[in-house]
């Protein structure tokens, strides 16, 4: 893996796997795109995620830069993401699927589930340099309504843009300090706690 922006490493206590510690989440991206058999191996990493009942309550919907679907996806970000995300090689629509298939229950964990299919999707991108990230800046609404979306079915978990590194320099501010700032965390003491 080559991040080129080195302040992004992650700066950790203890010996954690390289994909954890040079994954982040970008917003430069170059004109690369990445090849349909890539996307492939990224949506097969996310289906090998663990889900409640073997569900695998996630579905994609995703589209490559210069195409109408991609555009329109874009379009749906709040105006924080839309300048730096449209220069991503593709786009994600990241659903969870609200009811298990067997007698259409409720299925509580759907979030949960995509969230940890979401994230194999991103350590297998990290793997072969790609760097993506997450938005939950998106108008609702206007996102159900352009890709018709059942809201009674699905529940969009977040929209992703994903794309090969480039110079934090292309990007206006903020965001070109926000991509030069190094990445912090709350210690690992204060998410934990240890019961007797």
């Amino acid at each position: 893996m080559n991040s080129m922006n080195h302040s992004k490493k992650a700066q950790t206590k203890h010996s954690i796997h390289p994909l954890i510690i040079e994954r982040w989440s970008a917003r430069s991206f170059s004109d690369k795109l990445i090849s349909s058999q890539t996307m492939e191996a990224l949506f097969e990493a996310a289906s090998w995620s663990a889900s409640s009942m073997n569900e695998q309550p996630w579905e994609y919907l995703w589209s490559e830069k210069g195409s109408e679907a991609f555009d329109k996806m874009v379009d749906c970000l709040m105006d924080g993401n839309q300048p730096w995300a449209k220069n991503g090689s593709h786009m994600l629509l990241s659903l969870a699927k609200r009811k298990f298939e067997y007698k259409s229950r409720e299925n509580r964990h759907h979030m949960h589930d995509v969230g940890a299919a979401n994230s194999a999707l991103l350590m297998q991108a990290a793997y072969v340099d790609i760097f993506g990230h997450m938005m939950g800046g998106f108008h609702m609404d206007k996102t159900l309504e352009a890709f018709g979306i059942d809201p009674e079915k699905y529940e969009i978990a977040c929209l992703i843009v994903l794309g090969y590194l480039d110079a934090p320099e292309k990007l206006d501010e903020p965001f070109h300090e926000r991509e030069l700032a190094p990445r912090t965390r709350k210690p690992a003491s204060e998410l934990s706690k240890k019961l007797n």
